[in-house]
């Protein structure tokens, strides 16, 4: 029996582990066969500037670092390529069903994320034939010097056009509202970077399966223009597939009250997979929650 299982092995759950396991054994467990989660997955060269005690650090970075910490802990096991598949409430604790075995524990913190995901496309013809439409970035220098036109409106978008503008001198983000959802002072005064808002893409053109222009049209006046581009680079997030283990949800993510407990007795939920009002889906306000729960659960 475990004091703490956690189930997913991203940035949260990987502080969640390394935090209680100062006073208690804790078990990882991870679908995937790579811990990260998505940031991993999609956005390892991306900057995290908003962590507490950090100026800013490459997310790869980041997570190498919490890895290793959790590898050299004796108070830590992890298992990856196992999914969590079913809760079970027993006395005194939780029954974890996953597709290798059953593992009980006396509480249990979901930290999955938005959990197994993929890209949400542009919706435009012809963009699953051109191979410079990117929906991750693994290696920043890829767009090194080059004409990049990035899509979407919330922090990553604003936070990648920013990375993206340091080493190319033609950067394009496209909104299809005047006001961005993330914060715009990300990229207020980088000169480099040109906004279109209110746009959306509206026609590719291409060549070689490569996108040469992106057509966009102005969804208030329906005027087109055509923007020439080496990559486009895709923000719109992804569609979520979260497992949700029977427990009570809303907006596809699991609801928690105030002490981020579920509607399973010891089983609680922090991060992204967590909905509470008011909630910031940012690193740094998550692990502000994990502070909250460390002194929950005793």
């Amino acid at each position: 029996m475990f004091d703490l299982i956690v189930i997913g092995g991203g940035p949260v759950g990987l502080n969640t582990a390394l935090e209680f396991s100062k006073r208690k054994k804790v078990l990882i467990i991870e679908a995937e066969d790579f811990l990260g989660g998505q940031i991993s997955k999609l956005y390892p060269m991306k900057e995290i500037v908003d962590l507490a005690f950090t100026p800013s650090i490459i997310a790869k970075d980041y997570i190498n670092k919490l890895v290793k910490e959790c590898k050299e802990n004796k108070n830590i096991e992890i298992h990856l390529n196992e999914k969590a598949a079913a809760l079970n409430p027993s006395e005194n604790g939780v029954i974890i069903v996953t597709n290798k075995q059953n593992y009980k524990a006396k509480d249990i913190v979901i930290t999955i994320g938005l959990g197994s995901s993929s890209p949400r496309p542009m919706g435009v013809e012809n963009e699953d034939k051109c191979t410079n439409i990117l929906y991750s970035l693994k290696d920043l220098s890829t767009l090194k010097n080059k004409e990049v036109l990035v899509l979407g409106g919330g922090d990553s978008a604003l936070d990648w056009t920013k990375e993206i503008s340091k080493i190319s001198e033609h950067v394009t983000i496209i909104h299809r509202r005047r006001e961005f959802r993330g914060d715009f002072n990300t990229i207020k005064d980088i000169k480099n970077v040109i906004v279109k808002t209110p746009f959306v893409p509206f026609k590719i053109e291409y060549e070689n399966n490569l996108l040469t222009h992106l057509v966009i049209k102005n969804v208030e006046t329906e005027e087109l223009e055509t923007l020439k581009a080496d990559y486009v680079f895709v923000n719109y997030g992804n569609i979520p597939m979260v497992e949700h283990f029977n427990l009570d949800t809303i907006t596809n993510g699991l609801v928690v009250n105030q002490n981020f407990e579920t509607s399973m007795k010891h089983v609680y939920a922090i991060g992204d997979v967590a909905r509470y009002e008011n909630k910031k889906n940012r690193i740094q306000p998550a692990l502000n929650d994990l502070t909250k729960l460390l002194t929950i659960i005793k």
